[in-house]
């Protein structure tokens, strides 16, 4: 048997059974359009015929038909070149353009194997035809069974096949090898697809290489809503692999078996009909923090949930609860450190004290941002908690431990600290001292109240305070215009004899 060199043999691609005449020039021959019969092997896309029976039909055929001669029936011809082009002149022919009916042809000769020369005609083809991955794919298939067909014919090849194949493909071997991934195992969903270059090589890829049943719920679930398989990727094969095994292959933990809820939930999860999706956790319905809440649960846990559902419905009456008793516990501390710095303000404006000049005095750093949140907490404006700062640089447990030192020893902070030599008792007679409170009162009333003006002077007046609203109100009922007068203290007024 002769040993076959295919990069020799094919190197000198021209030469073979060409149909040249002795004097070396290709003859043509006209050959009535019904005698032309195509390839049953060609594999190339047969796309965009219209476009070019319009091209045909406006500059005439511009490159003529190579065929070969059919031995089993004489006169008839097969079409080794040129299947888009006879396609494209039927077409004009059945719209009665009849000058379309002898069609131009290079008859080759039929000394060479049939296989060779389909094998020369790929191989030229490789250079000059744009094709797809789908197209590629099947010549690639084509290559491998000729080759074969040369090798049952008594030729040899050296080395592996496949390598023959790339070479006369003129693609790395990588590529050969991908190509016969998705031609073996990619799902007949996803074929047509690919064929029409719908779906992209790398995606293709990545389905062939998954079963296929996760091929067909990648169908199902991503190439069947609104944006279909154009917009399909790899990433999103492998999304649906992933949630597929994970969801799919966990064992029911309500009376044992395969999960049967994984494909509603896949289901739900995939469809671009909705915009809630259910969570991804790939695990069962059961081991799920969020069951009580999750529409799409499993309904064979619709119990569990309810319970999870009411038990989550109690703890956060519990937390209400507690928050409720904290702030009853707190408000007092709150109650006293809002009257301080309602306090200090007052003290502070009475002086004409800036919140600069004040905060050197005592030796503490000043920013420009304490003018405005000194202001917020003289006023009540600003959210004070227990752990509200005082003004004079400490917080409130000092002030209430120095506040108790006096309570219990019965005089003022002024003795204390050496300010004065009165000891200053705070209560005096059977019935306690009145005196001026601060921040806003608890009920609605007449009130005896301290003003500040805007220049600085103090006047008391009664006015009516609104709990509802939080302002106060002159007798006649006009509201009390807080920017030409401040309240600074008030004391409630005693109920009136019947």
């Amino acid at each position: 048997m002769a040993e076959f060199d295919l990069a020799a043999m094919l190197k000198n691609v021209s030469k073979l059974d060409t149909g040249l005449k002795p004097e070396g020039r290709e003859q043509i021959e006209y050959i009535a359009l019904e005698l032309i019969d195509s390839d049953p092997n060609n594999f190339y896309a047969m796309d965009g015929i219209e476009e070019l029976a319009a091209n045909i039909e406006l500059l005439g055929l511009q490159q003529p038909l190579r065929v070969r001669p059919k031995s089993d029936q004489p006169g008839r011809v097969t079409i080794v070149s040129g299947h888009r082009r006879r396609a494209a002149l039927e077409m004009l022919v059945q719209d009665g353009k009849m000058e379309f009916a002898q069609v131009p042809c290079i008859q080759e000769a039929s000394a060479a194997s049939s296989a060779l020369q389909e094998l020369r005609l790929i191989y030229a083809n490789s250079d000059t035809r744009k094709m797809s991955s789908a197209d590629l794919s099947r010549q690639a298939e084509r290559v491998e069974a000729l080759l074969y067909q040369l090798k049952e014919e008594g030729m040899e090849f050296p080395g592996r096949m496949r390598d023959h194949v790339a070479e006369a493909c003129k693609l790395s071997r990588s590529k050969l090898a991908r190509l016969k991934v998705i031609r073996e195992n990619l799902d007949g969903g996803f074929v047509k697809l690919y064929e029409k270059n719908r779906l992209t090589e790398s995606t293709a890829y990545a389905l062939a290489q998954q079963p296929k049943e996760i091929q067909r719920a990648v169908y199902d679930y991503k190439c069947t809503g609104k944006y279909g398989a154009d917009c399909l990727r790899e990433y999103d094969v492998k999304r649906v692999a992933d949630l597929y095994q994970a969801i799919t292959g966990q064992t029911c933990p309500e009376g044992g078996g395969q999960c049967n809820h994984g494909a509603a939930l896949l289901g739900k999860i995939f469809d671009d009909s909705y915009s809630y999706k259910p969570c991804e956790y790939k695990r069962c319905c059961s081991d799920c923090e969020k069951l009580s809440s999750c529409k799409s649960a499993c309904p064979k846990l619709a119990d569990k949930a309810k319970r999870l559902k009411a038990a989550k419905k109690e703890a956060a009456r519990a937390i209400r609860q507690e928050k409720l008793s904290q702030e009853r516990r707190e408000r007092p501390d709150v109650e006293q450190i809002t009257a301080l710095w309602a306090r200090f303000g007052e003290a502070r404006r009475a002086a004409r004290v800036s919140v600069e000049r004040y905060m050197k005095a005592v030796k503490m750093v000043y920013g420009k941002s304490d003018d405005e949140q000194y202001k917020e907490l003289e006023t009540g404006c600003a959210k004070i908690s227990p752990q509200t700062s005082l003004p004079y640089g400490y917080s409130f447990s000092l002030a209430r431990r120095l506040v108790a030192a006096a309570d219990c020893l019965g005089v003022s902070l002024d003795y204390l600290f050496c300010r004065t030599e009165a000891p200053e008792m705070k209560t005096g007679g059977d019935e306690p001292m009145a005196f001026w409170h601060t921040g806003n009162p608890r009920e609605s009333g007449d009130y005896l109240v301290k003003l500040v003006l805007e220049d600085g002077g103090t006047v008391r007046e009664v006015l009516d305070y609104d709990r509802y609203t939080s302002k106060w109100s002159w007798p006649m009922g006009e509201k009390l215009d807080e920017e030409a007068a401040l309240v600074m203290g008030w004391i409630p007024l005693p109920e009136e004899d019947e």
